[in-house]
């Protein structure tokens, strides 16, 4: 084991040093990929590797300075070349960080330039997304295709409104209002087809050349104002403002203008009409309708909230709605009396879901939410909303509730460097050993500033930990070891490793704002937390 240890040590040595100096080939990166892809020590390994060239280099750095400047020339060697020196410090600094494990994250690894394969220049996060629906009004969404919800970006792909009113905003500029029920599918920031259903559009100049397409034609705005009515047999386009090209099979491309309007249901067709707005949900008619209903989702919110807070197994609930006394939250769960209200530290209040509905944000390292959680659960489950601002690529974790310190029965739930949810249980104090159940991917660029509903049940009488994401269960994991959680100290947003610490440790923090946190002391079937996302 010793002899695998040290060639495993030299391999990688060669491997960090030849990817320092640039002198790495290409096969040699794939392996070095694959070994970051697949452990978490060598990645560790990989990011000390990076601090400890840094500081070598910059060491260096001074050192020329000094020589070049005829000081201290007593300690001054001769370098051949600063290709040389840079392998020089490559090696040196591989040799340092071999062998040590210090928290990291898997970096963005840049690719040779050279060599029979030229690969990618960089890792980087990329993005398929055309469009955000950027509001709505009692919008019901078809189940059999993806519901998409309010901020979210938009792939290519169709949606299925069923009813209500949904406004969708193009990366490249154009605003289309689309009243249920209706079909569109989205093919680019500058393009959909329309199957069914009533819609408006504003185009600005910046989108000139908007396309919709339908079943009878296509119609290319040159920046202006329309509607397009595909409800029944006898399809009309209407012009407000502006002017759009009408390309039908067969016939020859016709311009329509302002205050005009045609009848669409054969190509050609020679029947005009008086553009009708009112038959139209326009942008500008969302404002009082969105406000109005958001004022509505607040006020159920407050009626369903005092149902809530009466379950027999809920122990905390905190609402996150300001108080006079703003620098705490006080536990709203009827049977949680032993627990005290959440001190807030650092933390500023900002809107939360509904206009008059506050959250908290947090930022820095020094914001967090303070809870004392006392007893055993061998059942809960925990519950937040949550907008996430940013994932911090050299952060392990970003903590959603985690207990103080690393004692055992301790309960740590946090977002992981790449998007996933985790949630851990210590099961071992000296030397210290976590159980970690890990979800898919959750947290992706575009779900960054969007609310979003998070709940993990942790259920020893069926031997699973299940995680959810807007009410739907995303994943399932058998229990690992039948160590009974005990919160004891936790927070909200944050981690320290003791009361009584000292030094530096690792960060935690969460960057986002939170909305509500709830803790039961049984672990929620999958209909009662897809009421809790409701």
């Amino acid at each position: 084991m010793k002899m695998k240890s040290e060639s495993n040590s030299q391999e990688l040595h060669r491997l960090f040093a030849a990817k320092a100096d640039g002198t790495i080939t290409a096969e040699d990166h794939e392996r070095l990929s694959t070994l970051l892809k697949e452990s978490a020590a060598v990645r560790r390994q990989w990011f000390a590797f990076q601090d400890a060239e840094s500081a070598l280099l910059a060491w260096s750095q001074r050192e020329t300075m000094r020589r070049d400047t005829g000081l201290d020339l007593s300690t001054a060697q001769s370098t051949p070349s600063g290709r040389g020196n840079v392998r020089y410090l490559g090696a040196l600094a591989a040799g340092i960080v071999i062998g040590l494990i210090v928290w990291g994250v898997w970096p963005k690894l840049e690719s040779p330039t050279s060599g029979p394969t030229k690969l990618a220049a960089r890792d980087e996060a990329t993005t398929s997304s055309v469009a955000v629906l950027s509001r709505g009004v009692n919008m019901e969404w078809d189940h059999s295709l993806a519901a998409p919800a309010v901020n979210t970006p938009l792939v290519p792909g169709v949606l299925r409104l069923q009813s209500g009113v949904a406004e969708i905003e193009f990366f490249q500029g154009a605003r289309l209002c689309v009243e249920g029920p209706a079909e569109i599918q989205l093919i680019s920031p500058g393009e959909a087809f329309c199957r069914y259903g009533r819609f408006s559009a504003h185009v600005p100049t910046q989108a000139r050349g908007f396309r919709l397409g339908t079943p009878k034609g296509d119609i290319v705005d040159l920046g202006t104002d329309f509607g397009l009515d595909l409800n029944d047999n006898a399809p009309e386009l209407h012009v407000f403002k502006g002017e759009v090209e009408l390309h039908q099979p067969q016939t020859p491309m016709r311009k329509l203008t302002t205050g005009n309007a045609a009848g669409l249901e054969q190509p050609g067709s020679t029947r005009m009409l008086v553009a009708n707005a009112a038959a139209f949900h326009f942008s500008h008619d969302l404002d009082a309708r969105v406000s109005e209903s958001r004022r509505e989702a607040f006020a159920h919110w407050q009626e369903v909230s005092t149902r809530r807070n009466a379950d027999p197994d809920l122990r905390v609930r905190l609402d996150f709605q300001e108080k006079p006394d703003s620098r705490s939250l006080p536990n709203l769960a009827a049977q949680g009396d032993d627990i005290a209200a959440g001190t807030i530290v650092g933390c500023n209040w900002t809107e939360g879901r509904w206009p008059g509905k506050t959250a908290l944000q947090f930022h820095s390292v020094s914001d967090r939410v303070r809870l004392n959680l006392p007893g055993e659960y061998p059942q809960f489950t925990v519950a937040t909303w949550v907008q996430l601002h940013s994932l911090n690529a050299r952060q392990n974790q970003s903590s959603l509730c985690m207990s103080q310190g690393l004692e055992v029965g301790g309960m740590h739930w946090q977002v992981l460097h790449d998007g996933s949810l985790c949630l851990g249980i210590v099961a071992q104090a000296h030397p210290h050993v976590t159980e970690d159940y890990i979800s898919p991917i959750v947290f992706t660029p575009e779900r960054f500033g969007q609310w979003v509903h998070l709940a993990a049940a942790f259920d020893m009488a069926a031997h699973e930990v299940r995680f959810y994401v807007d009410g739907a269960l995303l994943s399932r994991h058998p229990i690992k070891r039948q160590t009974v959680p005990k919160p004891v100290m936790a927070e909200l947003g944050n981690w320290i490793p003791s009361s009584d610490y000292r030094g530096p440790h690792a960060v935690r923090n969460f960057v986002g704002c939170m909305d509500e946190f709830s803790l039961y002391a049984r672990a929620l079937g999958d209909a009662e937390v897809r009421k809790l996302a409701e």
